[in-house]
């Protein structure tokens, strides 16, 4: 027998008027069962599997990409290190190169056979007289089969390059955290170039609540791209007009969301996405439904209570099989989970979404 709905629940209480106790009963109960569906994660949907153990060496783990031969390559919020992981164990993907000193986002381009990232100085530089400098933001590429860099990017006007998306002819898409913008890097292009510039992409808080756009990802029309606000939960579609301008459209959402970070597009469309959830300490791993379409949309949480979870992606071989890079930075953001010592191991998450 086909239970009701929430709807159907509340339609019932408003018959039964025989009694407002009755009535009132009964439409608290449905009104907290919706509640109780709309917040709490769908664990039907998802398995949570063995989560991957990165070495003591390796901390603060942020972007996240697969080579064609199914490794997996990890990138570090405070160093230029990458983390290679495959059937022979974890390594280091390749020597260090004093150009780049982190990884906050990496992506894995077929049509070049690079593998881009984004290395904003996150630590700067302790100077003699014991003041912090940081070094240029920058973006950088590294073949895919040595781990050599062979391309470096500064970040025009002293931005702070988040994350990149790849589109389908190569194009790079790269969201700046500090200045309200999108970058481009067409293919065979030499420079950064301003993509739109919208004051929309900026966050009016203060601290964490002022941080600007961070995730990016191609929608599943191949063009239009999805792009997320982290200090304001905001998330815009950026849509090419007739006249071959780019605009935002913000997105109607059923709830709001808490620092979204790092994107992924689903091959049905859906956007899945990391809240990173600095200020309640709650990082979700979230799902939302046909993010094009108008209305508002629905967001389900398929899992939650990571420590600041940065970034994600989904398997080549099996899109079923979802990786979450949880960066373990609560110590230094939330009230909750404040400690002056990192965790003592840093994990990548696993998620099946059945």
């Amino acid at each position: 027998m086909k239970s009701p709905t929430n709807r159907e629940r509340t339609e019932i209480c408003a018959m039964e008027r025989n009694t407002g106790s009755q009535l009132n009963i009964c439409c608290l109960i449905a009104f907290f069962i919706f509640l109780a569906v709309s917040s709490s994660p769908t664990s039907a949907q998802v398995e949570m599997l063995k989560p991957i153990e990165l070495p003591s060496w390796f901390q603060y783990p942020n972007g996240i990409a697969q080579t064609p031969d199914g490794a997996l390559l990890i990138g570090s919020v405070v160093s230029g290190q990458i983390l290679k992981i495959d059937s022979d164990g974890k390594k280091r993907f390749a020597i260090d190169d004093p150009s780049v000193f982190a990884g906050t986002t990496l992506k894995y381009d077929r049509g070049s056979g690079r593998l881009w990232g984004a290395s904003p100085d996150f630590l700067g530089v302790e100077q003699p007289d014991g003041s912090n400098k940081r070094r240029a933001h920058r973006i950088f590429a590294r073949d895919i089969e040595t781990g050599a860099v062979d391309i470096v990017m500064l970040v025009p006007d002293g931005g702070f390059a988040n994350d990149i998306a790849v589109g389908e002819n190569g194009s790079l898409f790269i969201t700046d955290t500090s200045i309200p913008r999108i970058l481009t890097l067409p293919p065979d292009a030499n420079r950064l170039s301003v993509l739109i510039a919208d004051n929309q992409l900026a966050s009016n808080g203060s601290g964490i609540n002022g941080i600007g756009a961070a995730g990016i990802a191609v929608a599943g029309d191949g063009h239009t791209l999805l792009v997320g606000v982290l200090g304001s939960g905001t998330i815009f579609a950026v849509e090419s007009t007739e006249a071959g301008h780019s605009r935002l459209r913000r997105l109607e959402l059923q709830r709001p969301i808490e620092n979204p970070d790092g994107f992924v597009v689903a091959s049905n469309g859906d956007l899945l996405l990391v809240e990173s959830g600095i200020v309640s300490g709650n990082g979700k791993l979230t799902r939302i439904v046909d993010p094009l379409s108008r209305g508002p949309r629905p967001v389900e949480t398929l899992a939650e209570n990571l420590d600041v979870p940065v970034n994600l992606m989904i398997d080549m071989a099996d899109p079923s099989l979802i990786y979450v890079t949880e960066s373990g930075l609560g110590h230094r953001f939330t009230e909750s989970r404040r400690s002056d010592a990192p965790p003592e191991r840093f994990y990548v998450r696993r998620y099946r979404i059945k």
